[in-house]
């Protein structure tokens, strides 16, 4: 579960092309919607809000604060990014009711390292980057740990049904998903090599009667 975070946000009035004068003085446009709250443009800080989604992520809870409006309680929801400098131009907030139960996907984190692994004879093979969680917003964790460390042997694989939450709430993915595997490390390099060396082979030439077809045509 992730620390709650606190954010001040501005009532925006500029909308349309008009926010480029925002983003040019370092501020960006933001809606903020959800449960119990009508949709309110608003404007903030870049810096301000940077700092605070590198702690929150996806999964952090963050209490907005707004002239005119009583505490709000919201998930980052959507960013959009300039497609050349990857800045962040505009943030959709979901507004969320504390005592509701949400369902929210969390990142899967890696811990530990497989012995097989660590000697180059097998290849991590990561299916699932996140699980869906359903909690109430406060206890939604900030990432699911998964420890190889365990896998041992290539017949041994970590599925949703070997995971558990250190919060309170369940994972909703489906329990037979597979999260985690090995690959033998010398199967991989070889459907490489063959991939390379289909790649190079030369194109076939069609075939005769087809061609002996069209020029009768």
């Amino acid at each position: 579960m992730a620390d709650r975070l606190n954010l001040s946000l501005e009532n925006r009035t500029l909308v349309g092309k008009k926010v480029g004068r925002l983003r040019r003085e370092g501020i960006i446009p933001a809606t903020v919607y959800g449960k119990g709250v009508s949709p309110l443009s608003v404007q903030m800080n870049a810096r301000a809000f940077n700092e605070t989604y590198r702690h929150a992520g996806r999964t952090g809870l963050i209490d907005l604060s707004i002239p005119g409006q009583k505490g709000i309680s919201v998930f980052v929801h959507n960013l959009q990014r300039h497609p050349v400098t990857r800045n962040i131009i505009h943030v959709d907030f979901l507004a969320v009711d504390l005592r509701t139960e949400v369902t929210v996907d969390v990142p899967v984190h890696i811990t530990g390292e497989s012995e097989l692994v660590k000697r180059g004879d097998a290849l991590l093979n990561q299916v699932l980057t996140s699980l869906a969680v359903r909690a109430l917003p406060a206890d939604i964790p900030s990432s699911i740990a998964v420890d190889v460390s365990g896998l041992d042997r290539f017949d041994k694989s970590i599925h949703v049904s070997d995971l558990s939450l250190n919060t309170k709430g369940e994972i909703v993915t489906p329990a037979d998903e597979l999260v985690v595997s090995l690959t033998q490390a010398r199967e991989e390099e070889e459907e490489a090599a063959e991939e390379e060396a289909a790649e190079g082979e030369p194109e076939l030439v069609r075939d005769e009667r087809e061609g002996e077809e069209n020029e009768g045509e």
